[in-house]
């Protein structure tokens, strides 16, 4: 079986992942859903591991592992308290997580995610740009943070300038940089997206 993740990024961090010489072993921070990423991993023989804070999300998950008899070792917890080991994993990614995460609790998360990881292993992780349509719609909560209301539902989506981010990595080694800038058309309607992504060594 080779399940499609929509996740795309995701299958050049695996390309990657496949040329470091550490041991195949991945995390996945806020792993839950419907159509988890982590199983791109589990095909090219990953050991895997997934960590989801939302009970929803993480029933999703189960669900998808037994529709499909695999077990990607996905439970509920913080991102921002880790409950593994120093430098258990190789690799680490968090696709998209930082877009309904507060500034600071994603800082938090990311010294986590060095903490875990082995001396020269990869992390990934994403972050949505300024120049997307949502920024600046709802209900301001921080600087390039706000709030949206649908369907009485509030959801966080939180946006970064260029330079803000990269002050973040002080630990780690960029070894890859892309912007990218998503237009889609749904219902006559045009839509602006745009997303920076990274790929971290340990140093």
């Amino acid at each position: 079986m080779h399940n499609l993740i929509y996740a795309f990024p995701l299958y050049n961090f695996l390309k990657y992942c496949n040329t470091n010489p550490n041991e195949k072993i991945i995390l996945d921070c806020g792993a839950g859903g419907s159509n988890p990423p982590l199983s791109l991993f589990y095909e090219f023989g990953y050991k895997t591991y997934g960590i989801e804070m939302s009970e929803e999300q993480l029933k999703k998950a189960n669900i998808f592992c037994a529709n499909n008899n695999v077990d990607l070792n996905i439970i509920h917890g913080d991102m921002k308290k880790l409950p593994f080991n120093n430098e258990f994993f190789s690799f680490l990614f968090s696709y998209n997580t930082s877009v309904h995460m507060r500034k600071e609790d994603f800082l938090l998360a990311l010294w986590e995610f060095y903490r875990v990881l082995k001396d020269g292993g990869l992390c990934y992780v994403n972050f949505l740009s300024e120049e997307c349509d949502s920024y600046g719609n709802g209900e301001q909560v921080g600087e390039g943070q706000f709030i949206h209301t649908d369907n009485n539902e509030a959801t966080l989506y939180c946006h970064y300038k260029d330079n803000e981010i990269e002050k973040y990595f002080s630990k780690f080694e960029i070894i890859y940089k892309e912007k990218r800038i998503i237009q889609r058309k749904i219902d006559e309607e045009k839509y602006i997206s745009a997303y920076y992504d990274y790929i971290l060594l340990k140093k």
